[in-house]
């Protein structure tokens, strides 16, 4: 009888021992990003803008934590009167497209930065790719005709929700960022 329990028993103390030291090596290597530029974050800014030494940096709530809007991950500003916003959308994927919209001084977008794609290879990848992205250039509302793309229609409305969602919080909360914009760079 102890034959039979012993092999289990011994499974399952070594799959529980290795468990454990799966959730101490996450907890002692994670690193939380919240309210950082990260360097994907930066670089979908020089994408967006042009590189430049511009300093950004995120709207935060008077408690230091990101300031968010619906749907909005974080806020990003720079004393150019430029915003981007960061929106993580769902595509054919739950999640699957981490974006950066950027919006100009003048309110038109300026561009869209695509930080992560999580969509089929082939087709709702096809949303990242220059032709489509620039027919995005210069909307101001979420009034706008676009060519689709065959074959990625969850994608390229993921893509179309990210942009609503950054050309109505900015429409709707300009004045607050343009207030944030006269506080300066820390």
């Amino acid at each position: 009888m102890l034959d039979k329990i012993k092999p289990p028993l011994v499974l399952m103390l070594i799959c529980g021992i290795i468990c454990g030291l799966l959730i101490i090596a996450y907890e002692a290597t994670y690193i939380d990003t919240t309210g950082v530029i990260t360097e994907s974050l930066q670089n979908g800014l020089n994408e967006i803008y042009g590189e430049s030494n511009t300093k950004y940096r995120m709207l935060e709530n008077e408690d230091g934590t990101v300031k968010t809007y619906d749907g909005i991950t974080s806020i990003i500003i720079n004393d150019n009167g430029q915003v981007a916003f960061e929106i993580i959308a769902d595509g054919y994927a739950k999640g699957g497209l981490h974006t950066l919209v950027g919006i100009d001084e003048n309110g038109n977008l300026k561009n869209i930065s695509i930080i992560a794609i999580n969509e089929t290879k082939g087709l709702g990848t096809k949303v990242k790719d220059k032709t489509f992205l620039d027919q995005f250039i210069g909307i101001n509302s979420d009034d706008y005709k676009i060519d689709n793309i065959t074959g990625a229609t969850y994608s390229v409305n993921g893509i179309k929700n990210a942009v609503n969602t950054a050309i109505n919080a900015y429409n709707e909360h300009r004045e607050e960022i343009s207030n944030e914009l006269f506080k300066g760079v820390h």
